[in-house]
């Protein structure tokens, strides 16, 4: 059997095992290299190559500095400053969804969620609107918010690492590179739930009772201060390196700033090392090694072959419509990190065999496992508001299926725009 064959095989049996949920999602990710490496495709050295990669290093930066800016409070006191003056429904899920699609650009979207769920919850009851109203449009901003930076997500970073590495570093992504799809998809979600939102999501009473929100009153002012500094600087860090080729890689900025606020004590080594999302960090590492042997034995290329077969040569548009419709699909039953990391080679892959500009197709393939709402197990933060908004199954699929098609326009709008094929 050919290594190309094997490498198949073994991607399709680890999306059978993310699909099934039969095993921890981590530890699939993990078992991807070692296969690999008992079936002959890489070598020893090739399995935990990855763990070091810089992005990887920089999700683990992020993670410490977002988790300062939700322990300290400023998460809090930024959501409360921008929601206290509205008081119509439709003008409160407009500005829930522009708020935590801002916040996930910048840290966690699951962390956005969970600090905004009783912030929500809390102007649900106040206003007597019912909090199912103001849930979906939070979990929707978070999800298409993360898509404005390079940080948003871990697909994000998937992407431009697929992008960068299989370009020999010929092409580089910028920090704000998806913005040019990202924010256009915000504005153009938050006019879709100001005008159809109370129709596409349903009514229903609260479940749950919220607790109430933590008290940041004993958080030393000078803390918050930091921990703001820091953010800015860091990102502004990022955004520069652009521009400025002496400052250092994104990802030692990242790490700088968490250093940073360890050494001063606003986050214990402790809470440090509980703010990492391992399971993110298992997906991105360990799953690198399937993408480069895909591209490497010729796996990815069959794929792309037989894809062209179906569709035909003619149109790199309906090759990119058709990955950005295939991630989206799987990203309703699987971890949308999966989906990228598996679909993105694939990607380059097909874009490369039509002689077309690979960075559209794989830039469509994690917005499509990026916007992905439809289910609750499509991302994290989906399944958080389960309880405390008494959301059914059923209610994802009516305003999902309307983000996803304005999302899906966007997308086959803008990308041949930004990336022409040829």
């Amino acid at each position: 059997m050919s290594q190309a064959a094997i490498t198949l095989i073994i991607l399709v049996v680890a999306i059978v095992l993310f699909i099934s949920d039969t095993f921890p999602m981590g530890l699939i990710a993990f078992c991807v290299p070692l296969a690999l490496y008992f079936t002959g495709i890489i070598t020893i050295d090739d399995i935990f190559s990855s763990v070091i990669n810089e992005n990887v290093l920089l999700i683990l930066g992020m993670c410490m500095i977002g988790a300062a800016f939700f322990k300290t409070g400023l998460a809090y006191s930024t959501s409360q400053l921008l929601l206290k003056r509205t008081k119509s429904q439709r003008g409160l899920m407009v500005v829930i969804f522009l708020l935590s699609g801002i916040m996930s650009g910048f840290v966690s979207n699951s962390g956005t969620v969970a600090i905004l769920i009783p912030i929500v919850m809390g102007i649900a009851g106040g206003s007597g609107i019912k909090p199912i109203k103001l849930l979906i449009p939070l979990v929707s901003g978070a999800t298409i918010g993360a898509d404005i930076s390079i940080i948003g997500s871990p697909g994000n970073l998937i992407a431009k690492n697929t992008i960068e590495e299989f370009s020999h570093g010929s092409m580089s992504v910028g920090f704000f590179e998806y913005a040019k799809l990202g924010i256009p998809m915000l504005a153009a979600v938050a006019i879709l739930f100001y005008f159809l939102g109370d129709k596409l999501i349903a009514n229903r009473e609260p479940g749950r009772t919220m607790q109430a929100s933590q008290d940041y009153s004993s958080i030393p002012g000078w803390k918050r201060t930091l921990t703001l500094v820091v953010m800015i600087l860091t990102i502004v860090g990022m955004v520069a390196k652009d521009y400025l080729s002496f400052l250092p890689p994104i990802h030692v900025t990242a790490c700088c700033g968490a250093v940073i606020l360890v050494l001063f004590r606003v986050l214990t080594e402790k809470e440090a090392f509980q703010s990492f999302e391992i399971r993110t960090v298992f997906m991105l590492a360990f799953m690198m090694p399937l993408g480069n042997a895909m591209n490497e034995t010729g796996a990815g290329k069959m794929i792309a072959d037989a894809v062209i077969s179906l569709t035909g040569h003619s149109s790199p548009m309906i090759l990119m419509a058709t990955i950005w419709l295939l991630t989206w699909v799987l990203t309703q039953v699987m971890s949308n990190t999966a989906a990228c990391t598996l679909l993105c080679p694939i990607g380059w892959s097909i874009a490369e065999a039509l002689g077309a500009d690979p960075r559209a197709v794989v830039i469509a393939v994690f917005i499509a496992s990026s916007i992905a709402v439809c289910t609750p197990m499509a991302i994290p933060a989906n399944s958080m508001i389960i309880d405390p908004g008494n959301v059914q199954f059923k209610d994802f699929i009516k305003p999902g299926l309307a983000v996803s098609l304005v999302c899906f326009v966007i997308s086959m709008i803008l990308l041949p725009v930004f990336y022409p094929f040829y």
